[in-house]
């Protein structure tokens, strides 16, 4: 049985009503091809919604097969952050919503993580506890930065303190904080931006003293960490540093070098081949993985072709480890506190 940390879906009745009754400045419509397009007032640029982020007849299909008992899943992330802004309020209410109707409609195969008002932080606290004492949620999905504003700021004391008294299990996402012209495309965005946005946003947390704060976030990372994984050495170079590189901020509000925080985390199997998988679970221990498909992207590992032969492939205890005993112990008690 595997339990799936990372997915996208949209319910498709909340896309047809966008185009009704905008949400937040969101608006929907059909293209040429008779595909849904998503749009954000006062920004030329558009999302093409994947059929398959709605179509449960489908997902279900490909649950069953894989024997994916449940599937964690949240918005697309250009929904939760982009250059500039963040969701706020009405748009966290709305896509809750939905999620929930989504989960509903999918024979208690699919739960979903609650989107946060980042973008209002004054009231992102409320709607936590809203989504969560209310509506049932047991997991959030956090953008890699609240459009651009870091995840270490302290406006956002006060959630992560909350987050973690309620033991709910933190899903990290990436999302653009810029947009994406030095890249040349958004495609390449993506692929080389987003994991560096995981890495600064994890990097910041842990320099400015956020999990040296909340030592019992249950912090799972997409995309196998995004390159954290690989840098754990050169982080801990800037922290044992004696010579003119030494700068007494990468000591000012940590106690343990950051490969020790970096430890305390989650890192996801999307990382999108063979080796990198195998050094993810090498380097971070079994334990520390769990399985995540970034169902239905493309660019993801909807189907776990990318992932599952490194997994099949190891002892035992650590398959499952990795596919669901994890995945259970972040799940346990967590909303429940």
């Amino acid at each position: 049985m595997i339990i799936d940390l990372h997915a996208h879906a949209l319910n498709e009745r909340f896309i047809v009503d966008l185009a009704k009754s905008p949400v937040a400045g969101l608006r929907s419509e059909r293209d040429s091809e008779g595909l849904y397009v998503i749009r954000r007032a006062g920004d030329d640029r558009k999302s093409t919604i994947d059929p398959h982020l709605f179509g449960m007849e489908h997902r279900l299909e490909s649950l069953k097969r894989r024997d994916v008992g449940l599937q964690l899943f949240g918005p697309p992330p250009f929904m939760l952050a982009w250059p500039g802004g963040a969701s706020g309020v009405e748009l966290v209410r709305a896509l809750n919503k939905a999620a929930l109707e989504t989960a509903a409609e999918s024979e208690g195969r699919m739960e979903p993580l609650a989107a946060l008002a980042l973008g209002e932080p004054e009231h992102v606290v409320a709607e936590l506890e809203y989504a969560v004492h209310e509506q049932g949620f047991r997991g959030v999905i956090m953008p890699s930065s609240a459009g651009g504003k870091p995840l270490d700021d302290p406006e956002f004391a006060e959630l992560f303190a909350t987050i973690e008294r309620l033991g709910l299990i933190v899903f990290l996402h990436p999302t653009s904080a810029v947009t994406s012209e030095r890249f040349g495309m958004y495609g390449i965005h993506v692929l080389v931006g987003w994991p560096f946005e995981t890495s600064l946003a994890i990097t910041r947390m842990i320099f400015n003293g956020v999990l040296e704060r909340h030592p019992e976030l249950k912090l799972v990372l997409a995309h196998g960490g995004g390159n954290l994984v690989f840098l754990r050495g050169r982080l801990d170079s800037a922290y044992e540093a004696t010579g003119w590189e030494a700068d007494p901020y990468f000591r000012q509000h940590i106690s343990q070098k950051p490969s020790a925080y970096l430890d305390r985390l989650y890192y996801d199997t999307c990382a999108l081949s063979q080796e990198t998988n195998r050094f993810v679970i090498q380097t971070m221990g079994s334990d520390r993985v769990v399985f995540g498909s970034d169902y239905p992207f493309d660019i993801g590992d909807p189907e776990g072709r990318r992932s599952m032969p490194v997994i099949d492939r190891l002892a035992p205890g650590d398959r499952e480890r990795i596919c669901h005993l994890n995945a259970e112990r972040l799940l346990l008690d967590a909303g429940r506190r």
